[in-house]
């Protein structure tokens, strides 16, 4: 993933969806080509449909680049400003608006002609425009510069909160969320077209108040590329803002500052400057808080960059200053804080950055896209870097201490249409409660998953509440239509999620295997993590990869119930806590069942619920049954073949064979290191090549005794190994050959006439041992000691 581009962003082509004046072509009799009538240039539509504000914005065009040189006089407290604007249209304009609120306007350009203009302003509607008639009309780039003056006012919000150009003891502070940009430069001021801005600004080098004289900064979005003393006792101060911007996250502030500088390492690698400014007549207290906080800059942004991407600005920082409107303000990559920096403010404005500054909302009631995940993020960074309650504890506490009957709940979060409401309880609170309760549902993997893909989606545009609803579904896999309306647009206290954990765990021990007719049990357990008591609820187990093996006991405990393939729990109720609730159930092993897995599931229908886990798989070993039992004919001597006999097996049985060899010897050192009789499973080594039912006696075959290992596989059980009885120590052939073909002798009778080598070991005892182990059908794998491994 990827910061912004400053190439391309979803909002670039907005303009495009209107109806392109194009050169229209018809056919005029046969194969004549006649040009229609080019379409008259039309005036861009001077309003939106936004909820809150439809009458700030133009839809006729794209803003590219906002380029604001400002001049700023402390004693008169007005500025001189010049502001040029690219933008693009993709019809042909004859007359467009932009947003601006009080000044006076002295001129306006358009591609370099003058260009008539007018005023319309009307409080009530928040309407504040600068229209613009080109000399000619614009089409596709065009560029608009507009030179203006006067004292900026400040802009009254319908909450009575004020934002816009505020003017301090010492200079002054832009803030312009929601609309009060159009109160220091001309804009198209809405949220669905951004920009990239270069800022001048031309202020006293020192500027004196009653608490003295000092050094002035001008501070603005993006990077500071040059402070230049002007040798006027003015300095310029440059910032470039080179990732997309949109209006309402501008900033300008203008005063004596304590200048703070460092860079900051983030975990993607990336160095990234920090430019932080503090108002120096702060109170050491203040300023103590603020610098602590910023000492903070660095742990928080490189927990979100791990959580969400990387960090989508170019450099970072804190403006605080003593402006007195009671609030700070997400303005991009350096955030302003009204006096004091807090670390919790600190945070929110952090999470902003990525939530609300990368990824804008669609419309003004589509707020708590923005709100919401700065509180609710905010709670688990704080949880996770600073000890802080849990986010379930925060949120619960939240919701649990706001009446049912409080009139908060009854402005929805999404969807109003009063802008008085616009940073309510509804943007906030309910926003943070609605995205824990969302956390709650679907699990903590699949929501930070949604986060992680509304910021990799959307970076340097714009989502909705339809997005945020169809993504969350998306990635749940789970219908949240209840969901969302219960917490987003009901006019009542939605009903706090029930949390729970969910198990399902067997009766067997880790690695047992089940035999046909053993019996297993299965215990379901839900627990209580959350902060209510759980209500009952409905837990189905799946017993479809049970049922063909095995047979559930008709004998069912309380609160379960069975429907073909299904058993249905309706769970008590428990207590907020880590109480639980469990329920068991058994079934036995089929008589007729083959090697495979038992396995049960289970599923909260009704309730979210961590799985810990979800599913239990029980393993069966059925051996072939009956499975045969090898013999070896023939005689004992090289040259001479052995041939298996495997027995009786199976229908269906697939075989194998694998040929051992002993030496008196190796029997010997068996007997002497373990005390035990010999076991020629054990101290037989394969013969290589050997793995067919016949074995031609080799040279260097002689002095063992041969075994044969037979294996038998087939569909649904266990493969099985058997074991024969050795023949006799191979002995070299007599010259000549014998003319009569041997008897083949017992395999006792081979070993004990071989002389003294072998009785003291008791051979023959062990071969008759053997014979007896081999009719018990005892599987008898490959083992070797390990000094011949």
């Amino acid at each position: 993933m990827s910061p912004i581009s400053t190439a391309a962003h979803p909002t670039r082509h907005r303009a495009a969806r209107i109806a392109a004046g194009a050169v229209a072509l018809s056919l005029v009799g046969a194969g004549v080509l006649a040009t229609a009538p080019a379409q008259a240039a039309e005036a861009g539509g001077q309003g939106t449909a936004d909820s809150l504000f439809p009458n700030v914005r133009n839809t006729g065009y794209d803003v590219q680049h906002y380029d604001i040189d400002l001049a700023y006089d402390h004693a008169t407290k007005a500025i001189a400003a010049t502001t040029e604007i690219t933008a693009t249209a993709s019809v042909e304009l004859s007359s467009f608006s932009l947003d601006l609120e009080g000044l006076t306007v002295a001129s306006v350009t358009v591609d370099g002609v003058a260009a008539t203009f007018s005023r319309i302003a009307d409080l009530q509607s928040t309407t504040h425009k600068l229209i613009v008639a080109p000399a000619t009309p614009v089409t596709g780039t065009f560029t608009t510069v507009v030179e203006y003056s006067g004292v900026p006012t400040r802009h009254t919000d319908p909450d009575g909160s004020y934002e816009g150009w505020v003017a301090t003891a010492d200079g002054a502070t832009a803030v312009s969320e929601p609309v009060g940009a159009m109160t220091w430069f001309p804009s198209n001021n809405t949220p669905l077209d951004k920009a990239t801005f270069d800022f001048s600004f031309t202020i006293p080098t020192t500027i004196t108040t009653s608490t003295g004289t000092g050094p002035a900064a001008a501070v603005s979005n993006g990077e500071l590329v040059s402070r230049t003393a002007n040798g006027d006792d003015t300095t310029t101060w440059v910032w470039q803002q080179h990732e997309q911007m949109t209006t309402y996250l501008s900033l300008a502030s203008i005063g004596k500052y304590d200048v703070h500088e460092s860079t900051i390492t983030l975990p993607s690698g990336r160095t990234i400057p920090e430019w932080s400014f503090i108002d120096s007549d702060l109170s050491d207290a203040r300023k103590a808080t603020s610098l602590a906080s910023r000492a903070e800059i660095g742990p928080v942004l490189g927990w979100l960059e791990t959580a969400y991407g990387p960090y989508p600005g170019n450099s970072t920082g804190i403006v605080v200053d003593n402006v007195g409107v009671g609030y700070a303000l997400e303005t991009q990559d350096r955030s302003f804080f009204d006096r004091s920096a807090s670390r919790g403010t600190l945070i929110h404005e952090l999470v902003h950055q990525w939530f609300g500054d990368a990824v804008t909302l669609s419309d003004w009631s589509d707020i708590w896209l923005n709100e919401g995940p700065a509180e609710h993020i905010g709670s688990q960074v704080e949880a996770a870097l600073y000890g802080s309650d849990a986010t379930e504890a925060v949120w619960y506490s939240a919701w649990n201490d706001t009446a049912a009957d409080d009139a908060a709940w009854t402005t929805p979060v999404a969807g109003f249409d009063n802008p008085a409401e616009l940073f309510g309880f509804q943007a906030y609170s309910r926003s943070a409660m609605a995205l824990e309760a969302l956390r709650l549902t679907i699990g903590d993997d699949q929501f930070d998953e949604i986060f992680a893909q509304w910021y990799l989606r959307l970076n340097g545009g714009d989502g909705s509440t339809a997005d945020f609803i169809a993504l969350s579904e998306e990635i749940s896999g789970l219908d949240l239509e209840a969901f969302f309306r219960d917490w987003l647009f009901d006019l009542d206290k939605p009903a706090w999620p029930l949390t729970r954990t969910l198990e399902i765990s067997s009766s067997t021990l880790s690695g047992e295997q089940l035999q046909r007719g053993d019996k297993v049990e299965y215990t379901v357990e839900v627990g209580n993590v959350g902060a209510t008591d759980l209500e009952g609820g409905t837990v189905e187990i799946d017993l479809t990869g049970l049922v063909d093996s095995a047979t559930v006991s008709e004998s069912l405990a309380a609160g379960l119930t069975r429907s073909d393939d299904t058993l249905t729990w309706a769970v008590p109720s428990v207590e907020q806590g880590t109480l639980t609730a469990s329920v068991t159930f058994s079934a036995t092993v089929d008589d007729d069942a083959t090697t495979g897995q038992l396995n049960v599931s289970v599923t909260a229908v009704d309730f979210g619920a961590d799985c810990l886990p979800c599913e239990s798989s029980v393993g069966v070993s059925v051996a072939i049954d009956p499975f045969g039992m090898p013999t070896i004919s023939g005689t004992a001597i090289v040259g001479e073949t052995l041939t298996a006999d495997p027995g009786v097996w199976a229908e269906g049985t697939s075989l194998t064979y694998e040929w051992l060899r002993f030496t008196a010897d190796d029997a010997r050192e068996y007997e002497e290191m373990t005390g035990q009789p010999v076991d020629p499973g054990f101290v037989g080594q394969p013969v290589a090549g050997a793995t067919g039912a016949t074995y031609t006696l080799q040279p260097g075959d002689a002095g063992y005794a041969f075994l044969v290992v037979v294996t038998g596989t087939l569909e649904g059980f266990d493969p099985v190994s058997s074991l024969s009885a050795p023949i006799a120590f191979v002995t070299a052939p007599t010259v000549p050959l014998p003319t009569a073909t041997p008897s083949t002798a017992p395999v006792s009778a081979g070993l004990a006439a071989t002389g003294g080598d072998v009785a003291p070991l008791g051979v023959a005892a062990f071969a008759a041992a053997l014979l007896v182990a081999a009719g018990a059908a005892t599987v008898v794998l490959r083992r070797r000691r390990a000094e011949r491994v």
